[in-house]
């Protein structure tokens, strides 16, 4: 696991994320969306629920790593950030916003699978979170 680590913090690194606890959530969004993918289309034998799974999962991932991108951008840039925030907002949604018709409009996803999935983002940030406050107390 250790290279796994080494292998990811350095793709974040050059993928514009500098500060490390910015990279351990997005690194642990990684691992929970694709680790808890990979692990329930295995179990249920690539059922259409864990395909739809799958896809709230990458849908999460992605827009957790944007998500995380305009916030380390509104950090280090505030003169710009509310108006170039909004338009990347807005860009985002609509792009989340077609990517769920289409899965849930055209592909008919079971539309459990597909929350679950999405709901990778909640267990990260709440494990993440826990996980942390464990390290500062002890």
């Amino acid at each position: 696991m250790g290279k796994i680590n080494q292998r990811l913090e350095r793709l974040l690194v050059k993928s514009g994320f500098q500060g490390p606890d910015v990279r351990i959530l997005v690194r642990n969004q990684i691992y929970v969306s694709l680790g808890t993918s990979l692990v329930i289309m295995l179990v249920t034998l690539f059922s259409r629920w864990s395909l739809a799974y799958l896809a709230g999962a990458i849908l999460a991932l992605v827009n957790f790593w944007a998500l995380a991108r305009i916030a380390q951008y509104l950090v280090h840039n505030q003169k710009s950030a509310p108006f170039k925030l909004f338009v990347i907002f807005i860009g985002k949604m609509t792009l989340s916003g077609l990517a769920l018709y289409w899965l849930i409009g055209v592909e008919r996803v079971p539309h459990w699978g597909l929350v679950s999935g999405l709901g990778t983002v909640v267990i990260n940030i709440a494990a993440t979170g826990l996980v942390q406050m464990g390290q500062k107390k002890g």
